[in-house]
């Protein structure tokens, strides 16, 4: 980006923001028949099936973060990019009412991706992985190997704060992070090994992968780093930390696998999911695994001060913690809650007519989970002791949004108007504000009565209000 374009962005990013503090107070109420208030979208669109929006942030302020990986070009935020290589990065900043508050892109001649992005106060951080030499902003970084893993801390301007790698002469990459709330950064980086890790002892070159759960201080210094091993490959899907700075760490294994010292054996035959609770200083308090006789995953963590949050698919039947889950034909999603000393507290499931790939979650205001998933025939929600819960699909929506309050049932589980023809998948939420990425296909979407026609696969991001869908009535008519 141009230095004229970006001191432009930088002008309009302010103006927005004093206009947000002025109409603030008079942002229009959601109605109140509207239980399921849909404010706005936004639209990455390019030629190819690669537009992904892989995280996204919200902010203190209600602004959101996104970002991903594009090939070829891409348009986001009015701003048209173009890549330097196979695959660059996208990051934008959006005000709490949509409007582009500054667009960037960061990419060399390789395939590079950020993967996932969280957000405080002071700005945000990315993670993912990158090939060869990456200019991120003013930074420059060459990676060891194939591709190493990346850490980026974004002001809110835009500008790269600092930026630190991670990986050997292999292929590494860094996927979820979560920022405590003393500014510790968590992330994780699969790794075919071949290096030596900062506190660890060396890993050998790996025939598949390795991962290690990383610890950075708010200025990107290393604190700690903690292997997860085995004979089959690791990988690390999802982190969450709690208010007390425990962190919520999940993944999947091929075969028995090392953590925190200790060996686990697995239960299932393909890949086994496994979630794990670690300290703020990196001591390993609780580890649990489940599988069955196809794959299975944790792929979405979230921690309160009482409860730690799983959300993956599963195949065939599971026992997790004394529960037992059936899949039936196809892959369910497992949704369980946990006490913070790693006792079950409730588990139950997400069945469909069809397989389910996994969801993102976040914490909501009262203390339960939301995340979002394709709105297959035959949905249906489960809660402890009581009936399954039909999606209620009378927005007719080819995506849905769920709640599940801290007691395992269902508070709502609806159709998203206008996506007709969508998938869900990273969330993000500050406040009564709730932020989804839905990918989109075809001419058929539509936000508010405005179509988002997709030029391929485009990714998109959502902006919802949460105000009357959270005393929605449990049953409502179809």
């Amino acid at each position: 980006m141009d230095g004229n374009r970006r001191i432009s962005l930088v002008v309009v990013a302010a103006l927005l923001a004093l206009f947000a503090l002025l109409v603030a107070a008079c942002y229009p109420p959601v109605p109140p028949g509207d239980d399921f208030a849909v404010r706005w979208a936004r639209q990455m669109s390019g030629p190819t099936n690669e537009d992904e929006i892989d995280g996204v942030a919200a902010a203190p302020d209600g602004s959101v973060f996104v970002t991903g990986k594009f090939e070829q070009r891409t348009s986001l935020g009015g701003v048209t990019l173009v890549s330097a290589g196979r695959a660059d990065i996208p990051l934008a900043r959006f005000s709490p009412f949509g409007a582009p508050l500054w667009v960037e892109r960061f990419g060399g001649a390789g395939e590079d991706n950020f993967f996932d992005i969280d957000a405080d106060a002071n700005g945000a951080v990315a993670t993912g992985w990158f090939e060869g030499d990456v200019a991120f902003g003013t930074p420059h970084a060459v990676s060891a190997g194939a591709s190493d893993c990346v850490v980026a801390a974004i002001a809110n301007d835009g500008s790269t704060r600092w930026l630190r790698t991670f990986g050997g002469p292999y292929r590494d990459g860094c996927n979820e992070v979560s920022i405590a709330a003393d500014g510790t950064i968590v992330t994780s980086i699969d790794t075919e090994g071949g290096w030596t890790p900062p506190g660890l002892a060396p890993i050998p070159h790996l025939a598949a992968s390795d991962t290690v759960l990383i610890a950075l201080a708010p200025d990107g210094r290393t604190r700690w780093m903690r292997r997860v091993g085995g004979t089959g490959p690791q990988r690390g899907k999802s982190i969450a930390v709690a208010p007390d700075g425990s962190i919520a760490f999940g993944g999947d294994t091929s075969g028995a696998f090392t953590i925190g010292g200790g060996n686990r054996p697995v239960a299932g035959a393909a890949r086994d999911a496994w979630m794990s609770s670690w300290n703020r200083a990196g001591a390993l308090q609780w580890v649990k695994t489940w599988g069955g006789p196809g794959d299975d995953i944790v792929k979405g963590v979230a921690a309160t001060s009482d409860s730690v949050f799983a959300v993956g698919y599963f195949t065939g039947t599971v026992h997790i913690d004394g529960a037992t889950l059936v899949a039936g034909a196809n892959a369910a999603l497992a949704v369980v809650r946990f006490a913070p000393n790693g006792t079950r507290v409730w588990a139950t499931s997400v069945n469909a007519d069809l397989p389910f790939a996994g969801a993102e979650i976040v914490t909501a205001p009262d203390g339960g989970i939301l995340f979002g998933g394709p709105n297959w025939p035959g949905t249906r929600f489960g809660q402890p002791n009581r009936p399954s819960r039909p999606v209620e699909d009378a927005n007719d929506g080819a995506a849905w949004l769920a709640h599940y309050r801290p007691d395992g049932t269902v508070g709502f589980a609806t159709t998203i108007p206008g996506t007709a023809n969508a998938r869900p998948g990273e969330i993000a939420r500050a406040g009564q504000r709730v932020y989804l990425d839905i990918t989109l296909r075809g001419p058929r979407n539509a936000v508010n009565g405005t179509p988002l026609p997709a030029l391929g696969a485009d990714a998109s991001v959502w902006s919802f209000d949460l105000a009357n869908m959270m005393n929605a009535p449990e049953v409502r008519p179809r």
